[in-house]
């Protein structure tokens, strides 16, 4: 039998090799496939370099399909290593999987779980499409995407109270086969939810098992390890007045070197740029390769992002508090990565007369990601298309509204629900989106953060944003901390009236939003701890202050959005401009930046109004490119379809002999001088 079979795949090679050259190739095989299997289909099989592993690529002749022959049985998967202890059971083989029913002819793409009318809700139906990561045996598995082909999980603290000396840690999973999962706790059986108190001084490392999966979790960091912050001379107020200065592009290990200068000046805080991880690819993306805005597109709420590791940032924190300077958060919580940035491996677009393919993304941990979007080939696990999963998020597909494109921004359905710019949009009404948002949250202020950013809240509804600091509240103990800020992007644009200044309006998030904070349950206290980020300021702040009180506003002059060529994100008009898009020069700059500790425009009582005011340290644009000079859009990296990539050499962000406005690589405006003098004057530190 041996011989006979041997003989046929030779012939099938044979014959397949006169037809495969072929100048655009389209699969013929499916995730997991493997010579024997590829040749059987009467398909081609040949190395393209690179991809995945520099995989072969089994690809359909130049005669097109052929009628499919009976499946091979594929083979069972190698049992998952064990973790120790206890060391699980061998696992069962799984049940055998059918064949991919192949991929869309012609350039098509799969166009379901499209919005249709008011509906925003994908359909239970979608949750068979969960588990697309591959498994162990496939050519496509790596490391990094551990066992999440069956197993998810998630971690929920929830401290006993303000006084942060105990907690109860909860772990939520999910098994594609409903198995049992024990919880390892440095190494140790532990129940799935256990008490801790603050004899326990370092991390705990956490790991799900079942009999055939083994997934590690985030680390467990616990506020009271957290440095106590020193104290100070000024009107910082603990932390609810200063200047925070934002760190656009700096990694973690720069800014921990830069916390130096920044206690001696006397800022407040270090606001950094997302941290979790996020999108990153070998691949150019329209010439780019890593460009600023995939540090906006969400992977999962690991704190390990493009900037820096967990241990980086948690180094970073402890040694800034140590000097005093609180460390802030740029959260993305409306949505995960574009539709079609994923790491799915076969995506095409079919737009604009030619055919065009991609590969999948990675990622800065790591972590496996899928989106439903510019795709033609199912799931060989599913043998359906892929939906939204997020599995080190522990998202699925009804995790996320159905797909609608963003087309008015005075329709509240659409601000609410469309995928803004294409991004996946998390349905944030659901009680458990909720949750999970509010849990990541509690791990960045468990870890020692001071308070947040909110990308993107325009886009989550005013009851939604209330329901998840209820549950933040919730989970540090019945309060928020009395030193948490949190200051809320909301774009006003031509819709003020809708979003600020009409209570009534149902999409407001001035006293429209106060309203739902109060109905949630949450105190004036902490309500005032939650800034609105008025983008109206500073040629019309009072577009941001007509329905709440002037101490509940955040401003700054120029904004990383801004500094983008062609942002219409805020129209300062004559009074404020953007340092390395349209300011005439440095002292132009300047003379803005001393105004906004001076005399801010809308100001009536300069010492209490806008007690949260940043200065954005940024980078200069090099080589036309949307890249950062961190070293990851340097187009030394790139992989995959090189030619045209706009390459960004590195440069060092941290340089102590800095004055402020340097000319190339980082701008440091946070330097200056003379900002600095005006920043201490206000914070009553002359």
């Amino acid at each position: 039998t041996m011989a006979v079979r041997g003989v046929l795949f030779c012939g099938l090679l044979a014959t397949a090799a006169a037809v495969c050259t072929v100048a655009n190739r389209t699969d013929c095989g499916y995730d997991g496939i493997d010579q024997n299997q590829c040749v059987t289909k009467g398909c081609c099989w040949s190395p393209i370099n690179p991809n995945p592993s520099n995989l072969p690529w089994c690809y359909f002749p130049a005669s097109g399909p052929p009628p499919p022959p009976s499946p091979s049985p594929s083979p069972s998967p190698s049992p998952s290593p064990s973790p120790s202890p206890p060391p699980p059971s061998p696992p069962p083989p799984p049940p055998p999987s059918p064949p991919s029913p192949g991929p869309l002819p012609g350039c098509n793409t799969y166009q379901d779980n499209q919005c249709s009318g008011q509906n925003i809700i994908t359909p239970s139906s979608f949750e068979a499409r969960r588990w697309v990561t591959p498994n162990r045996t496939s050519p496509y598995w790596q490391p990094s995407f551990q066992d999440y082909a069956l197993l998810a999980g998630a971690v929920n603290i929830k401290y006993s109270d303000t006084s942060y000396t105990s907690a109860t840690v909860t772990v939520r999973y999910l098994h594609r086969y409903n198995k049992t999962a024990t919880l390892l706790v440095n190494g140790s059986k532990t129940p799935l939810s256990f008490q801790a108190n603050n004899s326990i001084t370092k991390t705990l490392n956490l790991t799900l098992v079942t009999d055939d999966a083994t997934i590690e979790l985030e680390p467990v960091d616990f506020r009271w390890n957290a440095v106590t912050l020193p104290s100070l001379t000024g009107d910082y107020r603990n932390g609810q007045k200063g200047a925070i200065v934002e760190m656009f592009g700096w990694p973690h290990k720069d800014v921990e070197q830069e916390c130096v200068f920044l206690a001696k000046a006397g800022y407040a805080g270090v606001k950094l740029f997302p941290a979790q991880e996020q999108v990153l690819s070998d691949q150019p993306f329209q010439n780019y390769l890593n460009p600023w805005f995939f540090m906006y597109q969400p992977v999962s709420y690991k704190l390990d992002g493009r900037m820096g590791t967990r241990v980086d940032l948690r180094r970073l924190i402890t040694t800034c508090r140590k000097l005093g300077v609180r460390v802030y958060a740029d959260a993305v919580l409306n949505h995960m990565s574009g539709g079609g940035n994923d790491a799915y491996p076969y995506h095409r677009n079919g737009n604009g007369g030619s055919c065009t393919y991609w590969p999948g993304k990675t990622s800065s941990a790591g972590s496996p990601y899928y989106t439903q979007d510019f795709v033609y080939e199912p799931s060989n696990n599913t043998q359906l298309p892929p939906s939204q999963e997020f599995p080190a998020a522990m998202y699925g597909p009804t995790d996320f509204h159905c797909e609608r494109a963003l087309n008015s921004w005075t329709d509240p359905l659409d601000l609410n629900a469309g995928w803004l710019t294409g991004l996946t949009d998390l349905n944030t009404e659901k009680d458990i989106v909720q949750q999970r948002i509010a849990d990541y949250l509690t791990d960045l202020l468990s870890i020692g953060v001071s308070g947040v950013r909110i990308d993107a809240a325009k886009h989550m509804q005013p009851p939604d944003l209330a329901a998840i600091f209820a549950k933040l509240k919730a989970n540090m103990g019945g309060a928020l901390p009395d030193d948490f800020v949190a200051w809320l992007e909301i774009l006003l644009g031509g819709e003020s009236d809708m979003l600020m200044c009409d209570a009534s309006s149902g999409y407001n998030f001035g006293a429209g939003l106060v309203a739902e904070m109060q109905k949630a349950g949450l105190s004036q206290a902490d309500i005032d701890k939650i800034k609105i980020w008025n983008s109206g300021y500073p040629k019309e702040p009072e577009k941001g202050t007509c329905t709440i009180n002037k101490t509940r506003s955040a401003v700054q002059n120029d904004d990383a959005d801004q500094q983008t060529p062609g942002s219409t994100s805020r129209d300062m008009g004559s009074a404020g401009c953007v340092l390395i898009k349209d300011c005439q020069s440095a002292d132009q700059h300047r003379q803005f930046e001393v105004e906004l500790f001076q005399n801010p425009p809308g100001a009536d009582d300069n010492n209490n109004d806008y007690p949260i005011r940043m200065i954005l340290s940024s980078f200069y644009w090099y080589n036309n490119s949307y890249g950062i000079p961190d070293g990851k859009s340097d187009c030394s990296l790139c992989t995959t379809t090189c030619e045209g990539c706009m390459s960004v050499p590195y440069a060092p962000a941290f340089d102590n002999s800095s004055t402020g406005y340097d000319s190339h690589g980082y701008t440091r405006v946070h330097r200056d001088p003379a900002i600095i003098a005006a920043m201490r004057k206000w914070m009553s530190l002359n």
